[in-house]
């Protein structure tokens, strides 16, 4: 009687180990994995889902060099909802970091007012890989959006 328990406990364990190394030995390459997080970051916004997006942002996340806070964040995608499309979405990898150089455009319902777009050339997304944690228990990295930098007079004005 006192087997079964241990028996459904290794099974368990077995399991959750399995899909564990599954999942590692069939992990998509880095540009891949930034391409992948990006596009679920901007479905996420559109969706006004603020926590899958901040779940991409590094802990020291910076737009030309100010540091938002992730409430602030927060606000601003659950309320907005903005649509990103950015042109080109392939990254350039270098070790534990990565860019992409691109046009962006951002739609959305900004400050109480109807909808805007804004649209930006050469802006940068630099990625860092951090430290993360699968299934809550299992150590792992992520690709993390770290810093966003465009050309200042691209700056939005609050209306366009």
């Amino acid at each position: 009687m006192r087997r079964l328990p241990l028996v459904l406990l290794l099974l368990a364990v077995l399991a959750v180990g399995g899909r564990y190394i599954y999942g590692i030995a069939n992990r998509p390459d880095d540009k891949t994995q930034i391409r992948q997080a990006l596009a679920e970051a901007i479905k996420a916004s559109k969706e006004g889902r603020s926590g899958s997006v901040i779940d991409l942002l590094s802990e020291h996340f910076k737009v030309n060099g100010e540091q938002p806070g992730f409430g602030q964040v927060a606000k601003l995608i659950k309320e907005s909802h903005p649509d990103i499309v950015v042109d080109d979405t392939d990254p350039v990898v270098s070790g534990d970091s990565a860019q992409i150089t691109s046009s962006v455009k951002v739609t959305g319902t900004f400050f109480g007012g109807g909808q805007q777009s804004f649209s930006f050339k050469d802006v940068q997304l630099y990625f860092k890989k951090e430290s993360a944690m699968d299934w809550l228990i299992f150590p792992t990295t992520k690709w993390r959006l770290s810093d966003v930098s465009m050309p200042e007079n691209e700056m939005p004005s609050g209306s366009e």
